[in-house]
């Protein structure tokens, strides 16, 4: 006889045998399951293709279910672990290209700033305590040895580089992930038709520039990289939903 378990498989009673608690008199065992289900993330506002003015600031609202992590609704998805990508594109033609593409081909490096403490201090294109990461990027190139320079930054602590701002020390962070974070610092954030938001809730800033003097378009991606699972929490993937708005 086949009993379901949760989160455990199932356990296999002789025939005859006992349940208590979940376990059998006799002979028992349990298959281990170590299956992944793939978040599923909603952007419930801005509304498909909805269309703006120039300069209008766009609330956004996310939903994410997971079936290991839990619901965004019952507050057991953290709000701070949840990515708003905003990219502009100036007809429909380098949109449509643009949703051609891999949502997001570097998620890694930015998952593991979204679960530590990188964008409490830091924005990507504003200053708040920190400098933003697009002044970063400016700063040090993408190179090996601003990648190792950073990386020493971020795990040892820095000061004096930024004026009296002082970065703390991060040695509970593997020097791996650090790389991984540097990375994407340097080779996603001064591109001036993308921006990043952190969070469920929000407001989106449809910044006209010298760039962008016409109407076109941008895309807004939510993502949300889940916790893995308790057998391998390595195992990560994420989830992902896209509006397309228009500006004029």
């Amino acid at each position: 006889m086949l009993f379901p378990v949760l989160l455990s498989g199932w356990i296999e009673i002789p025939d005859g045998g006992q349940m208590l608690n979940g376990r059998g008199f006799g002979k028992a065992f349990v298959t281990s399951q170590t299956e992944n289900h793939a978040p599923v993330v909603k952007i419930l506002q801005p509304l498909q293709q909805a269309t703006f003015t120039w300069n209008a600031l766009v609330p956004f609202d996310i939903r994410v279910s997971d079936a290991e992590d839990g619901e965004s609704k019952y507050q057991e998805i953290q709000s701070s672990e949840v990515l708003v990508k905003l990219k502009y594109a100036k007809n429909s033609a380098m949109a449509a290209a643009f949703l051609k593409q891999k949502i997001f081909p570097d998620t890694a490096g930015v998952a593991g700033m979204l679960v530590s403490n990188c964008f409490n201090c830091h924005a990507v294109k504003t200053k708040l305590a920190g400098p933003s990461f697009q002044d970063i990027s400016r700063r040090y190139p993408f190179t090996d040895k601003n990648v190792d320079l950073l990386t020493t930054h971020i795990q040892k602590g820095s000061t004096g580089i930024w004026g009296k701002e002082v970065m703390p020390t991060h040695p509970e962070l593997a020097e791996p992930e650090v790389r991984k974070m540097v990375k994407w610092i340097l080779r996603y954030t001064d591109d001036p038709g993308l921006n990043f938001f952190v969070g469920l809730q929000g407001t989106l800033p449809l910044n006209k520039t010298e760039m962008y003097r016409h109407g076109g378009y941008f895309i807004v991606t939510a993502l949300y990289t889940d916790h893995g699972t308790a057998d391998d929490p390595e195992k990560k993937i994420t989830g992902s939903d896209q509006v397309i708005l228009r500006v004029k």
